[in-house]
Order: structure tokens, then C-alpha cells, then sequence
């Protein structure tokens, strides 16, 4: 091969090498903006509070759900570390005393969020 007939042959080979990491970029790119985030969220309630019921909650759907118990006299707050695809989501959070009677709270969730999220529930 000559040198003239090796000249296009590289020019070809580089722009397809540009091509494919420039995809590669653009995909990836995609990919990070919809894997799961972890995010750690703290329901803080009253010592009365005996369990807390969470849905994490996407376009009417349950995406996640956890029940909590807590111990008589524990006042200190709940953590919840999940893992979530980044948009908008609504905590619905019901907290339930001694007599068993539920009071349910409804909060926005952003993912990704800076830090921890923080719900304050007590009355």
C-alpha cells in the first residue's frame, strides 16, 4: 500500500474512532440520567408514633413501600435509604399512635436530592 492510498484509510479509521466514542458519550449520558439514585429520607415523629407506614408513590403507582415499628417512648428519627430513578415522586406516609388510629401525610420526593431528606411529622 502507498503512502497516498494509506492517507484515506486512516482519515477513515480516526473519524470512525471519533463516531464511536462520541456515541459512546451520548449513550452513557442517557443511561446516567435514568439509573437509580440512592437517597436516604428521616421521618421524624413524636415518642407517641408506634409505626409509620411509607408508599413512595410515581405516576399512581407504589414504588416502594415499607412499614416501620417503633419501640414505646423512641422519639428519635426513621431512616429509609432506598434506591430511585431521578424525577418527581410523593411520599404518602401514614403514622400511627397507641390506639391504632392512622394519620397520613402526603409529601413531594425530588431524585436525585442533595443530602438527606427530611420529613417532619409531628402534630
Amino acid at each position: 500500500m502507498t503512502q497516498a492510498q494509506s492517507t484515506p484509510f486512516l482519515a477513515r479509521k480516526r473519524l470512525a474512532t471519533v463516531i464511536a466514542v462520541v456515541g459512546l458519550a451520548v449513550v452513557g449520558g442517557q443511561l446516567a440520567r435514568a439509573w437509580p439514585r440512592d437517597i436516604q429520607v428521616a421521618y421524624q415523629t413524636g415518642p407517641e408514633v408506634r409505626r409509620v407506614d411509607v408508599d413512595i408513590v410515581q405516576d399512581g403507582k407504589a414504588v416502594v413501600s415499607a412499614r416501620f415499628n417503633r419501640a414505646t417512648g423512641d422519639d428519635g428519627a426513621i431512616f429509609h435509604k432506598l434506591s430511585l430513578q431521578p424525577g418527581q415522586y410523593r411520599a404518602r406516609i401514614t403514622i400511627y399512635g397507641p390506639a391504632g388510629r392512622g394519620i397520613e401525610h402526603s409529601r413531594p420526593l425530588t431524585v436525585p436530592a442533595e443530602g438527606l431528606t427530611r420529613f417532619d411529622l409531628r402534630e
